[in-house]
């Protein structure tokens, strides 16, 4: 059941994106400002058409490799690597628990880069560009819950075992 909950919000995540580079591309001004001074003063600037074509490559690079990975993961015949492995005998949850990691760890991706979309517009919408109000939560947030994502599947690989039903 997680594992169709991460799926669905990994599509649909790749969907929001999408539409919020567009959404970006149409409302940010024809010079954008990246990077800020410590007094908020824009003092980077990137064109609004590389800005456009660097984001849509870079998201849908990252997913496809990411999708990529993740079935040449699922291909592993894990019992020769180790046959003694709880989880290796146990090919269905063990694909299930990969394949909804990866899903998270995509949507999770997808979502953040949203809200820095939502950001980066937010601060281009008015004339001055200046950066008023303090994002760096949002950077801490995303780094905290990605690490614990991160860390999640080698720690429920290592002190758990498969569920005898495949509702992982």
């Amino acid at each position: 059941m997680i594992s169709i909950f991460f799926g669905f919000w990994r599509k649909a995540s790749m969907a929001i994106l999408i539409a919020t580079i567009l959404f970006c591309y149409a409302n940010l001004p024809d010079s954008i400002a990246v990077t800020h001074d410590e007094a908020g003063k824009p003092v980077g600037f990137l064109e609004k058409q590389y800005f456009f074509y660097i984001a849509a490559g870079v998201s849908v690079f990252f997913n496809l490799l990411m999708g990529a990975l993740k079935k040449q993961l699922i291909k592993i015949n894990f019992v020769k690597l180790n046959p003694e492995s709880v989880w290796a005998k146990n090919k269905e949850s063990l694909d299930d628990l990969i394949g909804g990691w990866f899903d998270a760890f995509l949507a999770l991706v997808n979502t953040f880069l949203v809200f820095v979309l939502f950001g980066l517009n937010s601060i281009n919408a008015n004339k001055g560009q200046m950066l008023d109000f303090n994002y760096n939560w949002i950077l801490l947030l995303a780094g905290v819950v990605l690490t614990i994502l991160i860390f999640f599947l080698p720690l429920r690989i290592l002190f758990s075992n498969p569920s005898a039903s495949r509702d992982n």
